[in-house]
């Protein structure tokens, strides 16, 4: 059985409200990739920075404000307990 026929059936044995959360993902995936599409070869960012900018988007304002300022220079210090280096 092919997964849209798949998908069908399990759909016809679902509740209305979980049928539409449903409908509002398909959906959301569906933009999503016609976005993706429409950007130029030029303008992607390589696969590895794209996960990145994924990434980053997902994260509040509040949650990165929450990150130490200097994590950057000091990330050996927050994840390992060395010297802190001061600029």
């Amino acid at each position: 059985m092919a997964a849209k026929e798949k998908l069908i059936q399990e759909i016809e044995n679902t509740p209305e409200f979980l049928a539409e959360e449903v409908l509002n993902f398909l959906l959301f995936l569906k933009s999503r990739i016609k976005h993706r599409e429409s950007i130029e070869p030029s303008q992607q960012l390589p696969e590895f920075l794209a996960f990145v900018d994924e990434i980053n988007t997902q994260v509040t304002v509040e949650e990165w404000s929450k990150l130490p300022p200097d994590l950057s220079k000091n990330l050996d210090h927050y994840l390992y307990g060395s010297p802190k280096i001061d600029l």
